[in-house]
């Protein structure tokens, strides 16, 4: 049996502080295409949202414009 968890969200929670939760609480971050929730598990129908957390150096690396 799997059972709920609250997770603490607020409309002032970031995208980063939302993704911690759910992975502290061993869930997945899905979607249908309209919708995106938090689950333990992937139904029917729903996808896993792919997140990768870089470091802040590499994210600035990587938005450089280029000098050509």
């Amino acid at each position: 049996m799997i059972t709920a968890h609250i997770l603490p969200i607020t409309d002032d929670t970031t995208l980063d502080e939302f993704i911690q939760a759910a992975r502290s609480a061993g869930m997945h971050l899905i979607t249908n295409g309209f919708k995106v929730v938090v689950s333990p598990v992937v139904p029917p129908g729903f996808w896993r949202i792919a997140v990768k957390v870089k470091t802040p150096t590499a994210a600035v690396l990587e938005h450089q414009p280029c000098a050509a």
